[in-house]
């Protein structure tokens, strides 16, 4: 067997982890199914990992870091200009980790049923939950924007960030159904539209 350093190790195990997750669900996902999946005596997941909690933040953390990638060209202009821009990167995000979204969508239903450990009682939920994946980017990036054409959007920016979110949530399930890419890319056209008419409606 090659030899793999506790990093890689540790990377091809979270890779595993998430194929399984995503084509089989987090049920099905254990420790034992990672471990066929990632070729590695079922042994070193319990050197590599604490305890399966910890894998599954580790695949949150995954998330987070892509999400940062995949948002890092954002470019700063005016509302509509920045508006469209990130439907369209998140969108490339969706597309490009469809397997990885997948898994997310597993792992975040897992966060909010153990809520009571992992996230502070006084915390606001869907804040806790979105706001490391685009949540705080995408807001204070609008906002920006707004501020920069004197524009006050005729709905708040934290409730057009939040309409975005759940609509590219439903696009995840839309191309893993169809894997239709171009139809797919038409929604998020249609979205930035509508998000568009919802910010500049007159009030």
């Amino acid at each position: 067997m090659t030899y793999l350093s506790a990093d890689e190790r540790r990377r091809l195990i979270v890779d595993a982890a998430v194929h399984v997750i995503a084509t089989e669900g987090l049920a099905r996902a254990t420790t034992r199914r990672i471990a066929e999946q990632a070729q590695v005596p079922l042994g070193s997941l319990h050197y590599c990992f604490r305890n399966k909690d910890e894998l599954n933040l580790l695949i949150l953390e995954r998330g987070q870091a892509t999400m940062r990638t995949a948002f890092e060209d954002l470019r700063e202009g005016g509302f509509e200009a920045t508006l469209r821009e990130i439907v369209a990167m998140y969108w490339r995000w969706i597309r490009d980790h469809l397997g990885l979204h997948l898994a997310l969508v597993e792992l975040l239903m897992w966060a909010i049923r153990n809520k009571e450990t992992l996230i502070p009682k006084e915390a606001d939920l869907w804040a806790a939950v979105n706001a490391p994946f685009g949540g705080d980017l995408i807001e204070a990036r609008l906002t920006a924007a707004a501020e920069a054409d004197g524009l006050r959007t005729a709905v708040p920016v934290r409730e057009l960030t939040r309409f975005l979110i759940h609509r590219m949530d439903g696009l995840v399930f839309e191309y893993a159904e169809t894997a239709d890419e171009a139809g797919c890319e038409r929604q998020t056209l249609l979205l930035a539209d509508a998000l568009l008419h919802l910010a500049l409606r007159p009030g």
